[in-house]
């Protein structure tokens, strides 16, 4: 399942446009799932509407990398979601890199 994605999609006299994606964490499709979240997309900014996982499947940083992945074959520019620490709700922006070959940037740290 590894197509390119686009968000617009012309069939005969339609224009189909993705404004909104579940995505459903399971190794296969029709598989029990872990996790459950919803992606709306506006203009050039996705927004991470719901997320909820069971008990033992924490939403984690591998988990917001690949959501992140699935942002840069949209082509979009920012992620929006909100986290949650400690009962407080925390808004969250994340710019999205375009995809494609990439040096990675190393900081130095003292």
């Amino acid at each position: 399942m590894q197509n390119p994605t686009s968000r617009l999609t012309k069939i005969g006299d339609w224009l189909f446009e993705v404004k909104m994606v579940r995505a459903l964490k399971a190794s296969h499709f029709g598989d029990p799932y872990a996790s459950v979240a919803m992606l709306t997309v506006n203009g050039e900014h996705a927004y991470i509407d719901t997320q909820m996982s069971r008990q033992d499947a924490e939403f984690n940083r591998k988990d917001f990398m690949t959501f992140y992945q699935f942002c840069q074959q949209l082509e979009l520019k920012q992620v929006h979601y909100d986290k949650i620490s400690q009962g407080i709700r925390i808004p969250r922006v994340v710019d999205i890199a375009p995809a494609g070959p990439q040096r990675a940037t190393i900081h130095r740290i003292r």
